[in-house]
């Protein structure tokens, strides 16, 4: 279904012919191929349209800065999940002395060489590893959210632009019909057919019309820009969305999207990854009580003797049983599986919130589309007539005009509003593609 407003024509058959002239609505544009982004020359201008597909943007979504972020996040996460499992280094101690005799009877350079090697973090590697690998875990489950937030932003920008595209279109061919409609007013007011009032009636609807298309021309560039910052649309290029607005998505029942998002909103899978990561940590903290060791091997070479050994030193629990740092792990990780249940209630309030207005937004669309705007042009068509016939005035047929304009407008925003709500819908539940 197009966006051009036909609107109701005039009383001589020229003006008819006038105003059935409109420009081809967004939609009825063919489409470039599905996964690549076309860059196409604007008539003759120096600027290019780059047409894009919302599947084109879900494609280029991973070049995103913020993903960027998450994706080095998550590599630093598992980095440290390798240090973790490394083995400490050995320490070497040297130590040298200039010794002497008690009788002064012989002197010689003393040395002695020892290398130890740390033995407390093998019963602890194990923990300390765990605790790693479910930090690598929370970094995994932001990016991911990060992610999310990402399309869901996209997804409203490229909506929106979707609506400013069908309403410059819109506006466009009804400025072209009004202006067409002023002159042909004027000439019958030359010819004595029509009151001078008439065409200032008309050059004010004209002027409305203008300021509106205006309006919605800079709306547009605005749009454009605003995706093109995301996109890394640079300088002498423009953004065209190719979609079809009234292609509403299909119905998602409330029970869906609740079991959706239960299982694998990234909130949630972020929340469950932290409470690992918390519970790991108290398991690290339990062990570091216990006591560290290190096993030594040495030799000294002094005035009168040589000597060669082993030694083993153990650090001794007597002050600090790290119960402090263990009741704030174990704190810690109660919090925060208190804090994942009310996460999950208010996942499941968002998700029964974005499916009932994503419900509504399509109920209210298909309602314009079926109901409203097909009576709003029986009535327009009707003080056409009339009006031709000389029963209607030219202030009823303007105010005709009029609302049928504003139902268009809010027929486009009713799908721009279905769309946008959708498209978070489809979002939160994991749907890239619309």
């Amino acid at each position: 279904m197009g966006y051009s407003i036909a609107l109701p024509t005039c009383v001589s058959s020229a003006v008819a012919a006038i105003l059935a002239v409109a420009a081809p609505p967004i939609s009825a544009r063919a489409e470039p191929e599905k996964g690549a982004i076309a860059e196409q020359p604007s008539g003759g201008s120096d600027i290019s349209e780059i047409r894009v597909t919302w599947s084109d943007i879900a494609a280029l979504v991973d070049r995103h800065p913020s993903i960027a972020v998450g994706n080095q996040k998550t590599a630093a996460a598992q980095a440290a999940v390798d240090a973790a499992r490394a083995v400490p280094n050995p320490n070497l101690a040297v130590n040298a002395a200039y010794g002497r005799a008690r009788d002064a009877s012989a002197s010689r350079v003393e040395w002695g060489v020892g290398l130890s090697m740390p033995l407390g973090w093998i019963a602890k590697r194990k923990a300390r590893v765990a605790a790693a690998q479910a930090g690598a875990g929370v970094a995994a489950a932001a990016s991911e959210t990060l992610r999310r937030d990402v399309l869901l932003q996209l997804s409203a920008l490229f909506w929106h632009l979707s609506y400013e595209q069908e309403r410059v279109t819109a506006l466009a061919a009804l400025n072209h019909q009004t202006a067409a409609l002023a002159r042909t007013i004027k000439q019958r007011v030359d010819k004595g057919e029509s009151r001078p009032v008439a065409a200032t009636r008309v050059e004010i609807e004209v002027e409305k019309i203008a300021g509106e298309l205006a309006f919605a021309r800079s709306a547009l560039e605005m749009r454009q820009v605003q995706l093109g910052l995301w996109l890394g649309i640079g300088n002498g290029q423009r953004i065209v969305v190719a979609a079809n607005l009234t292609e509403l998505p299909q119905h998602i029942s409330a029970a869906t999207a609740r079991e959706r998002v239960r299982t694998g909103h990234p909130t949630l899978v972020t929340g469950q990854a932290e409470v690992q990561a918390l519970t790991a940590d108290v398991a690290l903290e339990r062990r570091q009580r216990m006591p560290g060791a290190s096993v030594q091997v040495f030799t000294d070479h002094e005035l009168d003797r040589t000597a060669y050994g082993v030694g083993l030193a153990v650090e001794l629990p007597l002050w600090n049983l790290n119960k402090g740092n263990i009741n704030q792990a174990q704190a810690l990780l109660a919090a925060r599986k208190s804090q994942l249940d009310a996460e999950r209630i208010e996942i499941a309030s968002v998700a029964i919130e974005a499916q009932a207005t994503c419900q509504a937004g399509v109920g209210l669309a298909i309602r314009y589309r079926d109901q409203i705007q097909p009576r709003a042009d029986s009535a327009a068509n009707t003080i056409e007539r009339t009006y031709a016939l000389g029963e209607a005035t030219l202030l009823e047929l303007i105010d005709a005009r009029r609302t049928l304009l504003e139902t268009r407008m809010q027929r486009l925003a009713a799908f721009a509003q279905a769309q946008t709500e959708c498209g978070r819908l489809a979002v939160l539940i994991g749907e890239e593609t619309q």
